[in-house]
């Protein structure tokens, strides 16, 4: 069986089309949890209307007490996933015809590969569009500039590679997946952490699904290594701060959690991370020269190393 998790939070305005996507899928084992974090809007009623259609497939839930973020939805929605494989879904985004096979083959060949037992995580490319599906970007990898290969642990510290609505997660995963964080950057982040600290990452290199920018979107895809791109960096310099502090707090969490588990490699790993606000500029730079904590472009790593507090 795969289960899709699906956070919702006024969601009304897109989450038909997402949820026909879904159901669209060429699978009939799938079945989506659809979860809504205390909307104000008609994403409650939408969810009902689905459920009462096809009550073999969508299952609602409706949270008493919102979580109040969308990490924090998800989080508690992995924690209690069931299902041999788990899928994530944001409210927005269409997911195109024949995501769930391709994810799927991707994961049994790694599976095969590596066994059942391996904890393994694998992610997709996606199609970048405003908010009526328009495309602007053929290619979420190019578009960010990103590189699926970059899937080290010093690699994804600094720079997450994985969007959620792209992910596949095998039970393997999902059982380190039960404990949840106090701090993360994000939940792909913290699940990607995660897999590449015990399990194996994989990618499908070709855009399986919509990923929709609108004016409400939590996390919006803006092109990389623009000057749009760095003036907005510098004109929001507080969420640029903040989004370092979760990233050092979810190292530390990792470390703490998972010490027993851990490498000693990794161990050294997260060590050296964790201590980079606590020192000078000169000692950070060499830290993150030694250790490999470095971004996808000369022109990020250079940023990182003078801006890092």
């Amino acid at each position: 069986m795969i289960t899709v998790l699906m956070a919702v939070y006024n969601g009304e305005k897109y989450l038909r089309e997402q949820l026909d996507s879904i159901l669209a899928q060429d699978s009939r084992e799938l079945v989506a949890v659809v979860s809504d974090d205390g909307s104000a809007d008609g994403s409650r009623d939408i969810i009902r209307e689905y459920a009462k259609k096809e009550p073999n497939r969508i299952f609602p839930i409706f949270r008493e007490r919102p979580s109040g973020s969308p990490e924090a939805h998800f989080l508690d929605l992995i924690a209690q996933g069931e299902g041999e494989y788990v899928m994530l879904s944001d409210q927005d985004d269409v997911w195109l015809p024949g995501k769930v096979s391709r994810l799927m083959k991707k994961m049994r060949s790694m599976e095969h590969r590596y066994g059942k037992e391996t904890p393994i995580l694998v992610h997709s490319d996606m199609k970048v569009t405003d908010e009526k599906l328009h495309v602007i970007a053929e290619s979420y990898f190019r578009y960010q500039k990103i590189s699926p290969e970059r899937n080290k642990l010093c690699q994804l510290l600094v720079q997450n590679n994985v969007t959620g609505g792209a992910v596949m997660m095998n039970r393997a995963l999902l059982s380190l997946l039960r404990k949840k964080p106090q701090v993360c950057l994000m939940h792909d982040s913290w699940i990607a952490l995660v897999a590449a600290c015990f399990g194996k990452i994989g990618w499908v290199d070709e855009p399986l699904y919509l990923y929709r920018q609108h004016g409400a979107n939590s996390l919006g895809a803006k092109a990389a290594d623009t000057v749009q791109e760095a003036a907005d960096r510098l004109r929001d310099g507080s969420r640029a701060r903040e989004n370092y502090r979760r990233m050092f707090g979810q190292a530390a969490c990792l470390l703490k959690m998972y010490q027993d588990q851990l490498s000693r490699e990794q161990i050294r790993t997260l060590k050296a991370f964790i201590r980079l606000p606590q020192q000078g500029r000169i000692p950070k730079i060499c830290s993150m020269i030694k250790y490999g904590f470095t971004k996808n472009s000369v022109k990020r790593t250079i940023g990182q190393m003078l801006f890092m507090p």
